[in-house]
């Protein structure tokens, strides 16, 4: 209640979850919303200097209009700010951060900026810490649930699983516990259909009984394949360029890397007969107690070679800073630990191979190029995959889906509800669907959790994170007055239940921002449900709009409104254009013939 008065005779801004703990206890009438109101716009006029020049000199287009200005001058506890498409939302975001730094005097150590992608994150991070150079915590959602693992479970090492790793253990799994057991192959064959098509390859499945090992029935793959190739060369080349110019490129030795070059580099050490590790961890902490995983260890002479690739051309200016930063470090590192070591730095155009070979002369690391036949064979090799990959991918979309659920320590239970709510003829097919994806889960998470090092994958990220955020013991470990969250209509019920678990512990408050007309990741676990009901979950919170679009015609967001607007859970808005087009649309046919 002092809180209260205190703020009501100083003419203050009150929000809604602290009026909704005292309004009861009021002995005089009060009208929240019209107090507010006057309120906002008093500090509107106040600082309207400020805001009007906030971007000179950083971006001069930009302008904030009086919904962005109110809702950031909005002191609540708990808000959701509705931005239609193209209405301004990251800069409504980062000028959130400025004012919060600039006016309310608040530590940017002591607030986070979050997003859902690595990508929406860059570009925060780009116009709040290196353009405003305000050095707060700008993170993707689940770097930030990391950053709480490593603390909660020092002193082991955690690191995220990856898709290589991810691979390798169902792999194992296959090898293991399904093809010794020609019974259990046949049972996955009569009771999985996967998008209508068999959970095998035809080969797999016409020749998998005339082998007693995994291994053997791929040699005779092997045998078979190279018996039927005349033109290995070009084969090779078909496949490498195949594994190369992809959205995530591969290796020959199938590894998942983060860029072309990376892929180059390491195909020209295999092809060379050099062995490597692709980001195998470092055996010292890197600074701050991080691990550290460099790009690739050669193995040679019974020692450790470490090579890192700068690519720098790859960055634009934005980035530039916060890459060249990461890149001394590693250079100092390696430097303080007079390790070996191979720098790739690589400018627009300069030939990365060149680059390679001159590292690898520096420590008399020679060139044994591999026969075509070999490499062909190891391309051959990599197929094992090929084999059972429908499977494979089904069984991590069930763990995927059962981790990420509300429902994930009652998984059993409602699996089984499941399963008697369906026909009679239909449950023994399930019942045997379930006892392999279960045997599978616990294969899994025996894996990353029964070593010394533990592997996390990303829904386990969260829920770890959230489940055990009581357990770090460093007082000083994160500690924000300000939770700014981006994308809000993706967030999904772990992700929820994080952002919740921070801001209970933190006493910190919540800006989210989001537009429900965007949601686009339910495939990934993401429930619209959190925008609709945003003060369900957190009560006490108000709910901001900003409706001036500049990146659209008016009768764009007409047409396209009423659309959506004819599922009535979108929440409601009218979006304003000072843009006009008379036709917005161009309707083009297609042959459905071709």
């Amino acid at each position: 209640m002092n809180e209260f008065l205190e703020k009501y005779r100083n003419q203050k801004y009150i929000s809604h979850f602290l009026y909704e703990q005292v309004k009861e206890k009021l002995n005089f009438p009060f009208d929240l919303e019209t107090y507010n109101e006057n309120i906002l716009n008093k500090e509107y006029y106040i600082y309207k200097d400020y805001f009007e020049n906030m971007f000179k000199g950083i971006d001069d287009n930009i302008i904030l209009d009086d919904e962005q200005i109110k809702s950031i001058l909005a002191d609540e506890d708990y808000s959701l700010i509705i931005a239609g498409a193209g209405a301004g939302k990251t800069t409504t975001m980062v000028a959130k951060v400025k004012f919060l730094v600039d006016i309310k005097k608040v530590n940017p150590q002591k607030i986070v900026v979050m997003s859902y992608t690595r990508k929406a994150t860059e570009e925060l991070e780009k116009r709040i810490v290196i353009d405003f150079n305000i050095p707060v915590k700008v993170t993707t959602i689940h770097a930030l649930g990391y950053s709480y693992i490593k603390e909660i479970f020092a002193p082991h090492k955690c690191y995220i699983v990856s898709e290589n790793e991810k691979k390798d253990i169902f792999f194992s799994y296959f090898q293991e516990r399904i093809f010794p057991f020609k019974n259990k192959v046949k049972q996955i064959i009569d009771n999985f259909k996967i998008n209508h098509q068999e959970p095998f390859s035809k080969y797999f499945m016409n020749y998998y009984q005339t082998t007693n090992s995994f291994k053997d029935f791929f040699q005779k793959y092997k045998d078979d394949m190279l018996n039927e190739t005349n033109d290995i060369e070009e084969r090779i080349q078909d496949i490498i360029s195949s594994y190369i110019y992809r959205d995530n490129p591969i290796t020959i030795n199938q590894e998942f890397v983060k860029s072309q070059k990376e892929a180059i580099i390491a195909n020209f050490l295999y092809i060379n007969n050099i062995p490597y590790s692709y980001e195998k961890i470092y055996p010292e902490f890197f600074e701050e107690h991080k691990i550290y995983k460099p790009d690739f260890t050669i193995h040679y002479g019974g020692e450790d070679i470490y090579l890192e690739y700068f690519g720098i051309s790859e960055y634009d200016d934005g980035e530039m800073k916060r890459y060249q930063k990461i890149k001394n470090l590693k250079l100092n590192y390696h430097q303080k630990h007079h390790t070996k070591f191979i720098a790739i730095d690589t400018v627009r155009n300069e030939d990365v191979i060149a680059s390679l070979k001159e590292g690898l002369l520096k420590y008399n690391i020679p060139l044994k190029p591999k026969t075509s036949r070999e490499i062909y064979e190891k391309l051959l090799e990599n197929n094992p995959r090929y084999h059972f990959f429908r499977l494979e991918a089904f069984f991590y979309h069930c763990i995927e889906s059962i981790k990420s659920s509300p429902n994930r320590q009652q998984y059993k239970r409602k699996i089984d509800e499941y399963i008697q709510s369906r026909p009679l003829n239909e449950r023994p097919e399930l019942i045997i669907q379930f006892s392999y994806i279960e045997d599978f889960y616990f294969y899994y998470q025996s894996k990353l959790y029964g070593g010394t090092n533990y592997g996390f994958d990303f829904s386990d990220l969260i829920y770890y994170a959230s489940m055990y955020i009581d357990h770090v013991h460093n007082n000083n470990f994160l500690l924000f007055e300000h939770i700014i969250i981006d994308e809000y209509q993706d967030i999904s019920y772990m992700r929820y239940e994080f952002m919740h678990q921070i801001a209970k512990q933190n006493k910190a408050k919540i800006t989210a921002v989001g537009d429900d007309w965007q949601s686009i990741f339910s495939f990934a676990g993401s429930n619209i449900e959190y925008i609709y009901n945003f003060q369900k979950y957190f009560k006490g919170a108000k709910l901001l709009s900003i409706t001036n679009t500049y990146r659209n015609s008016q009768e764009l967001i007409n047409a396209t409104g009423n659309f959506i607007m004819k599922n009535n859970n979108q929440i409601k808005k009218t979006l304003h254009s000072n843009k006009f087009l008379k036709t917005p649309f161009k309707f083009v046919l297609y042959d459905d013939e071709i």
